[in-house]
């Protein structure tokens, strides 16, 4: 992780802040390091703080600071918007930060969470979050889509794109605001459709229960 980061020209002494988006090892790994290392200070949203306190992963962070819902983050000239989104996590949280691209700044969207949750109330708390999340990215005219892990939207296909072609006039993670919302329209839609398919489950599950206990007719 820190040759990664020297090797994109960035001082890891010089973080201040780890914003870990959820409690998933794969997102909160490391974390501890660099606050050990650089005493970089931890941040997360308090119900995955508490899930990490009930579940006690290896290599968990030491809790630090929470986050709050539509808090802003302010380095030098950027502020960062982390924005509750619960649903993959009890404490998914969403950045909203601008992001610049030949001379013109933009404004881009890390959605925090991508796997569905099993539980069907999870998944209607997931559907709420990502349409408060969609109103607040229109109202922000956010025009950058990325994902927090980048098999998901075709992000690691869209790196290699800019590495191929470093000096081209287009940038792949610049799709504009229509797509942006269209990205959170497909998280939408995906999630309406796991629900009706719970639903339909446990209809079919509830009907099944009851013929098996119907009683029978007995003849003599």
């Amino acid at each position: 992780m820190v040759s990664g980061l020297r090797s994109l020209g960035a001082d890891p002494s010089t973080i201040k802040y780890v914003v870990v988006t959820h409690g998933h090892g794969d997102h909160f790994g490391g974390a501890q390091y660099l606050a050990d290392r650089y005493g970089a200070r931890v941040m997360m949203a308090p119900a995955d703080w508490d899930l990490l306190a009930s579940t006690s992963p290896a290599n968990a962070p030491t809790r630090d600071l929470d986050i709050t819902d539509g808090q802003k983050l302010t380095l030098g000239g950027t502020t960062v918007t982390l924005n509750h989104t619960p649903g993959h996590t009890p404490g998914t949280v969403s950045p909203l930060f601008p992001a610049r691209w030949r001379g013109r700044t933009h404004t881009a969207m890390l959605w925090g969470g991508t796997n569905p949750p099993a539980a069907t109330a999870n998944k209607e708390t997931y559907l709420s979050s990502a349409l408060t999340f969609a109103s607040r990215a229109r109202r922000a005219g956010v025009d950058v889509e990325l994902s927090n892990h980048g098999f998901a939207d075709y992000g690691l296909e869209r790196m290699e794109e800019l590495r191929s072609a470093p000096n081209g006039r287009e940038n792949p993670f610049v799709v504009g605001t229509s797509t942006a919302q269209r990205f959170m329209k497909i998280v939408e839609t995906m999630l309406r459709g796991r629900i009706a398919q719970d639903q339909q489950a446990a209809t079919t599950t509830a009907t099944t229960m009851a013929a098996t206990n119907a009683p029978t007719a007995a003849c003599c």
